[in-house]
């Protein structure tokens, strides 16, 4: 293969590989790799009255039976929680089912509607998958303005 067309697959491959960038939470695992939909640097620009679709593998902390999602907004100086339509994250991972196997790498779906505003906001969001016994499987944070 020449030297050429080996750069021009390496350049392919790079490109296709869009994660986003996350914060760490506090407290909790952190996942392996984060893929927002069209967010490559934060803040990630989402579009209002649009769902936001996501990817997030990460590592099961903890056997379990169910996991949830928790979904937390800064606006200004209020911490508000965000309710996902789906509340059992189990039925949104990618080949695997609950429950789940303590080390087990599994990957999260995340359909996310940002309601229509009028005007625009930055956001801080705070994401993590808890199960009942209050475990933290995977928390990340990322910066997102609204754009309408």
């Amino acid at each position: 293969m020449s030297a050429k067309v080996f750069f021009i697959l390496i350049f392919c491959v790079v490109t296709t590989l869009q994660y986003t960038p996350f914060t760490a939470c506090k407290s909790g695992s952190t996942p392996f790799e984060l893929r927002l939909e069209g967010c490559t640097k934060s803040p990630c620009i989402l579009a209002s009255g649009k769902d936001v679709e996501a990817e997030c593998d990460f590592a099961v902390v903890a056997d379990t039976k169910d996991l949830k999602p928790v979904v937390l907004i800064q606006l200004f100086d209020e911490s508000i929680n965000y309710p996902l339509p789906e509340p059992d994250a189990c039925t949104s991972l990618i080949d695997n089912d609950c429950p789940l196997d303590e080390g087990e790498s599994v990957t999260y779906t995340l359909k996310m509607p940002i309601p229509d505003l009028s005007m625009q906001l930055t956001l801080h969001f705070q994401f993590s998958l808890m199960d009942s016994k209050n475990n933290t499987h995977v928390c990340f944070e990322f910066d997102a303005k609204i754009d309408n």
